[in-house]
């Protein structure tokens, strides 16, 4: 195997003769930028709007499982579950700045389920938000597509990735901020949105999963990260 390269003085992405051009780092204030892999109960700052239908709470735990895992478990209704919600609407989506959305979750119910990922407006029903820029599923299928909408115009991808009971899929977007979303399963893209109108204004970072059907289920979120440049 060959040795790595070795930079002793470091890397940079810095513009040349900046303050931070002797930085030996990669600049990271180039980035509007968030990950969060599950060690801790790191979305306690968030808002949280945990929809119980009937008897019993939907909530989530810091699970004990490798790599860090938030498993939320679901009320036993239809329609029981939690949307997570950052604070405030810091995310915007601009032409001609990249963004980048990635994230890796196991369904409690492949079909008989909502889920959602990505930026939206604040709102209690995201995937109604007045503003989307997320990986969405919808209840009676286990597709999952792309979903934007800059309150003008609402456009889908086609499917990105079919989704399994309990199994793991790691879902990425890449947008290139020309008006092209890349969107990855897996580690391998499989579809794209050309000529695309972006939100204009700002969104929150939001996840989250309801049932499908009657019955508590449990899905895993392991980690998420979204990024835009500055």
């Amino acid at each position: 195997m060959a040795a790595p390269s070795r930079f002793p003085s470091g890397v940079t992405n810095a513009v040349q003769g900046s303050a931070l051009g002797m930085f030996g780092m990669f600049d990271p204030t180039r980035y509007n930028l968030y990950f969060n892999d599950f060690n801790d109960d790191a979305l306690s700052g968030w808002t949280v709007t945990a929809v119980s239908v009937g008897v019993g709470t939907s909530g989530s735990v810091i699970a004990d499982a490798d790599g860090g895992i938030m498993r939320l478990t679901t009320a036993a209704n239809e329609n029981d579950g939690a949307w997570y919600e950052s604070p405030g609407e810091s995310w915007v989506v601009r032409a001609g700045k990249k963004a980048w959305l990635k994230c890796r979750i196991a369904v409690g119910n492949a079909i008989e389920s909502d889920f959602i990922f990505g930026f939206h407006s604040t709102s209690v029903t995201p995937q109604l938000a007045t503003l989307r820029f997320a990986f969405v599923s919808d209840d009676g299928s286990a597709a999952v597509y792309f979903n934007v909408d800059d309150n003008t115009t609402d456009a889908d991808s086609a499917t990105v990735a079919t989704l399994a009971t309990d199994t793991f899929v790691t879902l990425e977007a890449y947008y290139d901020g020309k008006g092209e979303i890349s969107l990855y399963a897996d580690g391998a893209k499989v579809a794209s949105m050309t000529n695309v109108s972006v939100p204009a204004g700002g969104m929150a970072l939001g996840i989250g999963y309801l049932n499908g059907a009657a019955g508590a289920e449990t899905t895993d979120f392991d980690y998420i990260f979204a990024a835009v440049e500055r």
